[in-house]
């Protein structure tokens, strides 16, 4: 991955920044680069978590053809020997649509990727539903399910699908960004909402108000003229605690 210039600054601008912050950000970004020439460019979604303000980061790999995938977790074991374990790409087999691997300083330090998340088509939302289980190369678990609506149009049914889950920690109503897709997100020990397809000034303005790390924050104000063509993905995973829905991780999404 190499560092666009200013005039056409891309989506992985913000990516490698937050590499920038910390100790293990130039192996990660080897990583991340050996990824890019095997996948191509544009072919891989990129999350930045924070949680707390320390970061983390996962990569998505969709491939929606299964039986005829052009790339799969056997793929990425070739690309990245020394640290996807083995029996991982056994999970080829089955037909999942997407898989994705976190990152963080413990990934290098522990051995490297020893579960990917798996991702199947499902029923519900408006517009499409998945559910995602881990895969340690020996046992599939159940992990998180999702349901897509369309933000304006399909208001009642996604506030519906709320009823049941902890009163959204504010300001997280649907809408508030101005996305056009609201997935809904029900998970082992919390809950979560994503905004999809926002633009740069609201994806600031997320970044301010749901405890996103400060250093990434200012980087994106920075560059947000620059950043303005493209929509970003966010995400907040949220709990229950003391009574009260508080805000446990967020998350910006891209693609490089």
């Amino acid at each position: 991955m190499v560092a666009p210039d200013q005039a056409t600054l891309q989506q992985s601008a913000l990516l490698l920044n937050s590499l920038e912050q910390t100790p293990v950000g130039r192996q990660l970004l080897d990583i991340f680069t050996r990824i890019q020439a095997c996948w191509g460019e544009f072919n891989t979604v990129w999350g930045i978590k924070s949680t707390d303000g320390i970061l983390s980061w996962e990569l998505y790999f969709y491939d929606y053809a299964r039986d005829e995938r052009r790339l799969g977790i056997s793929d990425l074991a070739k690309c990245l020997p020394e640290l996807v374990a083995p029996g991982l790409a056994s999970a080829d087999r089955w037909p999942w649509f997407m898989f994705s691997v976190e990152f963080d300083g413990n990934t290098l330090k522990t051995g490297g990727i020893k579960s990917v998340d798996l991702y199947f088509e499902d029923e519900g939302g408006t517009i499409s539903a998945g559910v995602s289980e881990v895969w340690d190369g020996k046992l599939r678990q159940r992990k998180n399910d999702y349901r897509f609506y369309r933000s304006a149009l399909d208001r009642a049914e996604l506030q519906n699908d709320l009823c049941d889950l902890p009163n959204l920690p504010e300001p997280l109503a649907p809408g508030r960004y101005g996305e056009e897709i609201f997935v809904i997100s029900r998970k082992a020990i919390s809950s979560a909402v994503y905004f999809s397809r926002v633009d740069v000034q609201r994806t600031l303005q997320f970044a301010h108000e749901n405890g996103f790390s400060p250093a990434l924050t200012a980087c994106l104000a920075a560059d947000a003229n620059a950043l303005a063509p493209y929509r970003f993905d966010l995400g907040i995973d949220f709990s229950v605690q003391s009574g009260k829905s508080v805000v446990r991780r967020s998350a910006i999404y891209g693609i490089f």
